[in-house]
């Protein structure tokens, strides 16, 4: 069996990968939702320039990353509006509007420094139904218990059922559901649960 890694930093060929792997795990909502690009070699070329990478829990194997899990953390995304990063990859307009409604969208995904909040959680095709997903969920619980944070908040889309159970089982509980309708329908879902787990933390004796 090929052996798995889990780890917190990345070379540049492996940072380049996350950015490919990101935008095929949610190539609707890159298109239609965060930064409305035309094709796909515009979007990996954002998603690398923008996202911080050492906010982020990866799985290697065979030197490849076939699984990751960034997170935001007070007002610091894992992929925030970078207004160069946008300018590099369009002109002027193009990149002002497009930064703007980047931002708006931020700003509703964003919590206080005592909360953790998973966005996104990505496994490579390949490596689906093998635990992947579950071993970060496990691995950013771990993190959290480190960083002495109590609560880690995710969303998950109607649309994606199963993600949905596999979070419940590990104890998310929902804690509310917003209706987005036709606003968000080309990127794939109309509904977003938002979900949450309280973390217990050992007191230090």
């Amino acid at each position: 069996m090929e052996q798995i890694e889990i780890t917190l930093k990345l070379n540049p060929q492996q940072q380049a990968q996350v950015a490919n792997l990101f935008y095929e795990a949610f190539p609707l909502k890159v298109k239609y939702l965060w930064f409305f690009t035309k094709t796909r070699e515009q979007a990996v070329e954002l998603l690398a320039q923008s996202i911080q990478f050492e906010q982020g829990i990866y799985v290697i194997r065979n030197e490849e990353v076939i699984g990751f899990l960034g997170y935001n953390l007070g007002k610091k995304a894992f992929a925030p509006a970078k207004y160069k990063a946008f300018q590099k990859v369009y002109p002027p307009f193009a990149a002002m509007w497009r930064y703007f409604f980047y931002t708006l969208y931020l700003r509703f995904h964003m919590y206080n420094e005592d909360i953790l909040q998973i966005d996104p959680i990505a496994v490579s095709e390949k490596a689906r139904g093998t635990g992947i997903g579950k071993l970060l969920l496990h691995e950013v619980e771990q993190l959290a218990k480190t960083m002495q944070i109590t609560k880690i908040n995710l969303e998950v889309v109607d649309t994606n059922p199963s993600a949905q159970k596999l979070y419940e089982r590990f104890g998310y509980m929902i804690k509310k559901e917003l209706t987005s309708g036709l606003f968000t329908a080309k990127a794939g879902f109309k509904k977003v649960i938002f979900m949450q787990k309280c973390v217990e933390i050992n007191s230090p004796t």
